[in-house]
């Protein structure tokens, strides 16, 4: 079976729109839940005229997922796939929150997504393998040298500002703590910064390897 073509929308935008005059209902497109394509890493920020310029020559793997969180999901920030429910797809592509706990299983949600993020129901993109800017700790952070490993960081709730960012992967832990460090890795550092830039943009290698 061929990779599939034509995704039924771009980096940058959603299934129905970021706000749409009729808001998409959790039954519209159920047929694109869990669905993956792979996208050229180009920069597809909102205003720029003509060919998008390439980033990186890598391939950035996309996931399409459902906002089920009943808030607005943020740009840039981990993903929580939904482990509620009786059916096992919803945890392929549903999302109810951000990632809150230190280690925790998490994906980039579309950075290219504008500042109000995307609404609840709607249908839009994670990031599971590639390029992927994400955002640190509000509190603190680890310095980050190009090629450290990164994990999610720990957050107040599931949908607070604190939650679904990231911080050097907390592999000082013993057992469990190291065991979550390893196996939900979010990637590793492609840019450095310092242990005074909380809030920051941060772009990562999405993946284990």
């Amino acid at each position: 079976m061929a990779r599939p073509e034509n995704p039924p929308f771009n980096r940058g935008e959603t299934y129905g729109g970021q706000s749409p005059a009729t808001p998409v209902a959790v039954t519209d497109g159920q047929n694109y839940e869990g669905a993956e394509w792979y996208f050229n890493d180009l920069d597809f920020r909102a205003g720029i005229v003509g060919a998008k310029p390439a980033r990186t020559n890598r391939l950035v793997r996309c996931r399409c997922v459902r906002n089920v969180s009943g808030v607005n999901l943020l740009p840039k920030r981990l993903a929580a796939l939904q482990v509620a429910g009786a059916d096992g797809r919803f945890n392929e592509g549903r999302v109810d929150g951000y990632v809150n706990v230190v280690s925790g299983r998490g994906f980039p949600i579309d950075e290219f997504l504008p500042a109000t993020g995307v609404v609840n129901n709607d249908l839009f993109w994670i990031v599971i393998e590639g390029p992927a800017v994400c955002r640190t700790s509000l509190a603190s952070i680890t310095a980050l040298a190009v090629g450290d490993p990164v994990g999610a960081a720990t957050g107040a709730t599931s949908q607070s500002t604190t939650a679904g960012r990231v911080d050097a992967s907390a592999t000082g832990g013993a057992t469990a703590a190291l065991f979550n460090a390893c196996v939900n890795l979010v990637g590793h550092a492609l840019s450095a910064l310092t242990a005074a830039q909380t809030d920051t943009d941060l772009l990562v290698d999405v993946g284990k390897f």
